[in-house]
């Protein structure tokens, strides 16, 4: 009995110390994994990431669980930075997003934030503010040439069934530059996002650049000039025709000095017959006085054929224009079609397996890369050195591009075997150095003669090639399957460059 009840007690008091222990260890491990937590919920910024030539720098999360390139990546039309976090398998948590916007369309901040929820599904704003980039603490806005103070606005965003919140933030910027952040959580932890949104944003360092200025006051003095203005007259065959323009032709060659390809450019004005398409042109671009029309093909030979025809018809002043162009090559055939109204807007139009369409506002440094060749020669008159300007491209692409004069390569024979250079272009009388910013370090160097026309390029890409200028009658010589073509745009008044639908190639 006596023995019983002692085994009864010391039952008893074993259970007790194993709850004890128990509870200890469940202290234990919620120590450790709040610590754990901690400290991969622990906010450390990375050293501020530089947009080159942009005069931006930001830092967003890195270690503890989170991951980054740490590094800006150019893609549509925009710059993107981003670091994500993802504590295991059970994939990313939370995600961090920079987006610099190159021609960001101006939309109001209820009407932006009201977009993102759409967006996101199922969500609704539950709170905005604004940050006054001037005030003090605040380093975005120094250097801002006295453009007046910037504004961050944002917006809480948040999902009312799940545990999802966006923290989304946006700010206008000169040029018609566009600032967005995005702080995406789906834990459950709305502090935490706020936290870090407002770290992110708080780092954030803004100098306006005077290299896009500069770009901008070069494309108002051409579009101040009026195009017709860098046209003389055109001669074919020795005969003048009844239009004022100038044309071109370059022959492309490989790294080895082999001939691939060639390139055809025409500009010019005051057509003496009236376009066969312009009725529908202005349908286009209403009120518009389009009496600039510029054509281009593009052809590369090899096993796969790359060809590109555009048309390019535009007011004297390109603040109104339409461009089409038709693009064959191993991935197929693609058009697209970009029209440029009085207000700004640039519409996109996309043609092939899917149909896109894109609008954007362009800034003022932009120009359309048919018409890039006048940049060289206004950097000339106004005696700039160098500048920033928007490139167009045919399919709506826009690039940064730094462009800086560069001392001119006409030299001794003698001084050139002795340098080992590879220009050898005796009658260059202007070179410029042009940097495409777009993270890809693609360049090349242009060479201009007395009369300001192109007559060399060099362009390192993936590989290097050299555009070399030459004449129609060259280009027949070295591809004489694309004699049609090269004869009927030789002999012909340009509107006839203009890509048909469904042509031929």
């Amino acid at each position: 009995m006596i023995a019983s009840s002692m085994n009864g007690t010391h039952e008893t008091r074993r259970r007790g110390v194993d709850k004890i222990a128990l509870l200890g260890l469940f202290i234990v491990a919620l120590l450790i994994a709040h610590f754990i937590a901690v400290s991969r919920s622990s906010i450390v910024l990375s050293e501020p990431i530089e947009l080159d030539y942009a005069g931006l720098s930001v830092s967003i999360p890195t270690g503890n669980g989170w991951q980054s390139e740490k590094q800006w990546q150019y893609q549509q039309n925009a710059f993107t930075l981003g670091s994500f976090f993802n504590p295991g398998s059970s994939g990313a948590t939370a995600l961090v997003s920079c987006r610099y916007l190159l021609a960001a369309i101006r939309a109001a901040p209820d009407v932006l934030f009201e977009e993102k929820a759409s967006v996101i599904g199922g969500a609704k704003i539950a709170k905005t503010g604004q940050i006054e980039m001037g005030s003090p603490g605040f380093s975005f806005a120094k250097g801002s040439q006295n453009r007046g103070p910037l504004t961050l606005n944002w917006a809480h965003i948040k999902r009312s069934k799940t545990p999802f919140d966006t923290f989304f933030g946006f700010a206008q910027l000169p040029n018609n530059r566009r600032l967005d952040i995005e702080v995406y959580q789906a834990t459950g932890d709305t502090d935490l996002a706020e936290e870090i949104f407002k770290s992110v944003t708080d780092s954030l360092k803004f100098t306006d650049t005077q290299l896009l200025d500069a770009g901008g006051k070069i494309v108002a003095e051409i579009k101040s000039k009026g195009l017709d203005s860098f046209l003389g007259s055109l001669f074919s065959n020795g005969s003048p025709l009844d239009n004022q323009g100038r044309e071109s032709f370059f022959l492309i060659k490989d790294a080895r000095g082999r001939t691939i390809g060639f390139t055809m450019e025409v500009l010019s004005s005051h057509f003496a017959e009236r376009p066969q398409n312009e009725d529908a042109l202005i349908d286009l671009v209403p009120e518009a006085q389009l009496n600039i029309l510029a054509g281009g093909f593009y052809y590369i030979r090899g096993r796969y054929n790359r060809r590109q025809a555009t048309f390019f018809q535009s007011d004297n002043s390109f603040n109104e224009f339409v461009w089409k162009s038709e693009t064959s090559s191993l991935a197929g055939r693609s058009d697209s079609e970009i029209v440029l109204g009085k207000d700004g807007i640039m519409t996109v139009k996309k043609f092939g397996r899917r149909a896109e369409e894109k609008d954007y506002q362009i800034s003022p440094a932009a120009i359309p890369d048919v018409l890039g060749e006048l940049a060289f020669s206004q950097m000339l008159d106004s005696n700039q050195k160098e500048i920033i300007v928007d490139i167009i491209e045919a399919d709506g692409k826009i690039t940064p591009v730094l462009i800086s004069g560069i001392e001119s390569p006409r030299r001794s024979a003698s001084q050139n075997r002795s340098s080992g250079a590879n220009v050898t272009n005796e009658e260059a009388t202007y070179a410029f150095s042009v940097q495409l910013l777009n993270g890809r370090g693609f360049s090349e160097q242009v060479y201009l003669d007395d009369q300001r026309r192109i007559s060399r390029r060099l362009l390192q890409q993936e590989a290097a090639y050299t555009f070399e200028r030459t004449s129609a009658e060259n280009i027949l010589r070295e591809f004489p399957e694309q004699g049609s073509y090269i004869l009927q745009r030789k002999d012909k008044t340009l509107e006839q460059s203009q890509p048909q639908e469904n042509s031929e190639w």
